[in-house]
């Protein structure tokens, strides 16, 4: 027999608990329902004849009451559903800040070297302000010229030539850094093309780079096209592989149909699953483990072939019990098929992959991922959240902050700019981070962010949209004080910077 879903959700509407209304509703419409005596109720719902009682009572108050409300065209009957269960959101603790390791993490990778020492002295005498990485940077660059030391007084001189050149690098006041900045990235950026870089060794890993990455990231695009995270590890996990890749493989997303062959058998109106034991040892998955999360997830009965070491899972469209009849029609089995093939039976959101790899020069593994997801990933243990690292701009900003946001934005700019083989100054990339971050959110360089949010009218209406920013502006009597670059140059008059932002008077004395 088939269960009559109407009357099955009308029976349960009413309060009567599930499995006694799926027994009511096998093959029955409601009316059969509502005519069945308090014996046959007892005997199919196999209840006792006082529980049978007052199921028939209900049965029969709902009938009487659905009668006058059909004679009635006035009363309307109001079932309240049940609210459903919120699931309770774990807010992680705060780790408490450690002074030591944050320096440990500073100094990493720092030059260790005697020229490094040297430098770091004569810095210390002469009082300068520049830092252990600039110093570690000009070490490295004295050992590329073949320097293997340095005297006090060299590196006395090295140090003051370093301070006059940082003084030299100032910016002068009313000077234009933003037209600068622009054209010191637009430039080079003509030279740049559609690139994606591959991974060695991994097959389908690719990341955007070149121009469509740059574009990415000052449109402020929520989702990157090729999100990526490398995952560091702590001290006790980094040096043993087989912990990491087993790390690896339960971020890593895992589908029913990466480890099972899934079958459709439409005569039998059933879908069966053939286990694969190569992919479930390479994902980590135990049969028993795909058997009990198909149950849980699909609220339906899996039959399997072994219930120790099943290779074989059967699985009918409504049927709940092991001792259910039912006889689903061809759109629900195809329905349940589509569920069934994207499954998740374990892994991260939006880890399509993870693979582990090995750092050539610390030694010390890390995973490498296709898919984002920072506050997941950080919330597996083993997982060092300090230098764990992803593409995705978006989810820094939401779970690190603006400033970690700022900082990523910096720090992607300059790796596609160096992956394309191009020279920008770093402080051009920082205004940039700077203005899109500056209101304390992520802002896109764009008509939707920066530059739709400018005070002046023309400057605004000479990026995009013209017509829309003039009319708004009349109608609501905007006033533009002609202050900054663009709308100077549309009314054809000097730039209130550089020499333009001098205004030179000359007063003949009076006789």
């Amino acid at each position: 027999m088939v269960v009559k879903s109407a009357t099955k959700k009308k029976l349960m509407d009413m309060g009567i608990p599930e499995d006694y209304a799926h027994n009511l509703a096998d093959g029955r419409k409601w009316d059969d329902v509502k005519i069945l005596s308090q014996g046959e109720i007892a005997k199919i719902c196999g209840l006792s004849s006082d529980e049978a009682d007052k199921l028939s009572q209900v049965i029969q108050k709902f009938g009487k009451r659905t009668r006058a409300s059909s004679a009635s065209t006035t009363s309307t009957t109001v079932v309240r559903r049940r609210a459903a269960k919120r699931r309770v959101k774990v807010q992680q603790e705060l780790e408490q800040f450690d002074p030591e390791m944050k320096m440990k993490q500073l100094i990493e990778g720092l030059n260790s070297s005697s020229i490094f020492t040297a430098l770091s002295n004569a810095a210390e005498k002469e009082g300068s302000t520049l830092s252990k990485r600039v110093l570690s940077n000009l070490a490295d660059e004295i050992e590329r010229r073949g320097r293997q030391k340095l005297t006090a007084k060299q590196a006395l001189s090295i140090i003051q030539g370093a301070d006059t050149a940082a003084e030299s690098t100032g910016v002068d006041p009313f000077e234009a850094v933003g037209i600068l900045t622009a054209q010191s990235i637009g430039e080079p950026g003509t030279q740049m093309t559609m690139r994606t870089f591959h991974y060695a060794g991994v097959a389908t890993v690719n990341v955007t780079q070149g121009l469509p990455r740059i574009i990415e990231i000052v449109d402020a695009r929520k989702k990157s096209s090729t999100p990526t995270m490398r995952i560091h590890l702590d001290d006790k996990l980094k040096h043993d592989e087989k912990k990491v890749r087993n790390l690896a493989a339960s971020l890593e997303i895992t589908d029913a149909k990466d480890i099972a062959v899934i079958e459709t058998d439409v005569t039998q109106r059933r879908i069966t699953l053939k286990l694969i034991p190569g992919n479930m040892k390479q994902k980590g998955v135990k049969p028993v483990e795909v058997k009990e999360i198909l149950t849980r997830r699909l609220r339906l009965f899996i039959e399997a072939d072994n219930d120790v070491r099943p290779k074989l899972l059967t699985i009918i469209p409504g049927r709940k019990k092991e001792s259910d009849d039912v006889t689903p029609n061809y759109t629900e089995l195809l329905a349940l098929e589509e569920k069934v093939k994207e499954l998740r039976l374990k892994g991260v959101t939006d880890i399509q992959r993870a693979n582990t790899q090995k750092d050539a020069v610390t030694g010390e593994f890390y995973i490498a991922t296709i898919g984002s997801n920072l506050a997941a990933v950080s919330e597996f243990e083993g997982i060092d959240r300090a230098r764990t690292y992803t593409n995705n701009i978006t989810e820094i900003h939401q779970y690190l902050g603006v400033e970690a946001a700022r900082q990523a934005i910096i720090n992607e700019l300059i790796l596609t700019l160096q992956d394309a083989r191009l020279d920008v100054d770093v402080r051009h990339l920082i205004t940039v981070a700077d203005v899109m971050t500056s209101e304390g959110e992520v802002r896109a360089i764009g008509r939707h962010g920066v530059s739709g949010n400018k005070h002046s009218i023309l400057a605004r209406a000479a990026f995009e949209v013209t017509v829309n920013h003039l009319l708004r502006a009349g109608i609501i009597g905007e006033q533009d004080e002609l202050a900054g670059v663009a709308e100077n140059i549309i009314v054809g008059q000097p730039v209130a910077l550089g020499t333009g932002s001098v205004e030179l008077f000359y007063i003949p004395d009076e006789e």
